[in-house]
């Protein structure tokens, strides 16, 4: 895999949601937003343990990002798409996830939402559009 340069990893540090796409047992796809946390190496997510995303992880592990800006004025668009394989955060891993959801989503601990399925994403490949220059 090519180095993620800092602005691009920025961009996905900063974002507060990204779109998850995984496929289901039967094939289809399923994309749902979901709130992440990048530590400039892995991406952490949160899901429902018998949700759709988890489903579709659980069947194959494979799972695609999008981190976009959308502007009226098409020039202004930007984006990352990643590519990773996600397994379940267990132990440490677990813990500095949560840590680092609790400090980007203050009004995580006001909705108490509490740890359910996490998931370390092990960035495979990334692309980007207008992020960089």
């Amino acid at each position: 895999m090519k180095p993620m340069p800092r602005l691009v990893k920025d961009f996905v540090r900063r974002a507060p949601v990204c779109r998850v796409a995984t496929v289901q047992p039967n094939g289809k796809p399923y994309v749902g937003p979901v709130c992440h946390v990048f530590d400039g190496t892995f991406v952490y997510i949160d899901v429902a343990p018998n949700g759709k995303t988890a489903t579709g992880v659980k069947e194959n592990g494979r799972i695609t990002l999008t981190i976009d800006d959308y502007y009226q004025n098409w020039r202004r668009l930007k984006g990352v798409i990643i590519e990773a394989r996600a397994h379940q955060a267990r132990g440490e891993a677990k813990k500095k996830a949560w840590r680092m959801i609790r400090r980007k989503f203050p009004q995580s601990v006001k909705a108490e939402w509490d740890p359910r399925l996490t998931l370390v994403l092990k960035i495979e490949d990334w692309s980007e559009w207008g992020v960089i220059g």
